[in-house]
């Protein structure tokens, strides 16, 4: 639900209610996780997925009617399917041979917690709201989850990620946009106001026009943080790819040509720099990226990688599931 915060919010600050379809619990392979939301805005809009497709037909008409009644359902999709039935091939089912457990609800302007908790979501703060699935009381919000006996859904929002750019330039922009979609809140850095405008930068949350060491001195750095330098100057890149990495960026990648990253490197560990080994440069996947979205998209692949630890190589060829569980790298201190 929490993912779609600002679009929820957006309805329910005009006084309508909304339809909010979220996977309480999953098993084998499955396209989304546990928390993913879809939801039926006024109108019949769809946003937001759990399946991929899979079974949101079926999920729409269950939205409808708790639309009408209010009354919340626990909905139940899986690979089981009786292989004789000639209209098994229709049934609402995961494909993938998973399961997963769908509560829909209604949510209105009226419902506090709830509410509140997406305001708290959509600003970055995090947060959390316990959901009961227990049939007399499913869909209430439990306030206190620990002692309840009955099942208890948790969904929390983390603080969002922030995403530093440095270096007002033009790949900087389809940067700026591509994690904005992925949800980051972006700072881009210049100090040249010419170049760092609204209007160039519509995607981002902050735009800094200052000298890139001393900005980024002043902003929060945690394991969750991108640092993406663009900037190609030869004056503070090193600078500031130093601090990032000293402060325990989560992931720091520098633009440049292979004879500029050695000589990067070079002055990178004539200042002492730690944990070099984890510098990403030249930046992105070796996808054959030659435009400005293009490399947007290598950068931002290379930045989800990062995260998840996986290797970035392609599916075909490889084996073992593709819906695996992520394993985050370990949170670094400054």
């Amino acid at each position: 639900m929490f993912e779609l915060a600002p679009r929820l919010l957006a309805v329910l600050d005009g006084g309508d209610p909304v339809v909010v379809a979220t996977a309480v619990s999953m098993t084998g392979s499955a396209p989304s996780g546990v928390g993913t939301s879809m939801a039926v805005l006024p109108g019949g809009q769809v946003v937001g997925t759990i399946s991929g497709g899979c079974v949101e037909g079926a999920l729409f008409g269950t939205a409808e009617q708790v639309l009408e009644t209010g009354v919340p359902v626990l909905e139940r999709f899986g690979f089981d399917v009786d292989p004789d039935d000639p209209d098994a091939v229709w049934a609402p089912a995961l494909r993938c041979g998973g399961r997963v457990e769908v509560l829909v609800r209604r949510v209105t302007p009226h419902d506090a917690v709830l509410v509140g908790a997406l305001r708290d979501a959509a600003a970055g703060v995090p947060t959390s709201v316990a959901l009961s699935l227990d049939a007399v009381t499913l869909g209430a919000v439990v306030t206190a989850p620990d002692g309840c006996r009955g099942r208890v859904f948790v969904e929390r929002a983390d603080h969002r990620p922030r995403c530093v750019v440095v270096g007002a330039v033009e790949t900087a922009v389809a940067v700026t946009n591509a994690a904005a979609v992925l949800g980051y809140a972006v700072t881009v850095v210049d100090p040249r106001p010419v170049f760092l405008t609204d209007e160039r930068f519509p995607a981002a949350d902050e735009r800094i026009v200052g000298w890139p060491p001393r900005v980024l001195a002043g902003l929060p750095v945690d394991a969750t943080t991108v640092v993406v330098v663009l900037s190609h100057d030869d004056r503070f890149d090193a600078e500031v790819v130093d601090q990032a990495l000293r402060r325990g960026a989560g992931y720091v990648g520098a633009m440049g040509s292979r004879s500029t990253h050695d000589r990067r490197s070079a002055e990178l560990r004539a200042l002492g720099t730690p944990d070099l080994h984890r510098l990403r440069s030249p930046i992105g996947l070796d996808i054959g990226a030659r435009t400005p979205s293009e490399l947007a998209v290598a950068v931002m692949a290379e930045v989800i990688a990062a995260r998840t630890g996986s290797p970035g190589s392609a599916l075909t060829g490889g084996s073992g599931p593709i819906h695996r569980r992520p394993t985050p790298a370990p949170a670094r201190t400054a």
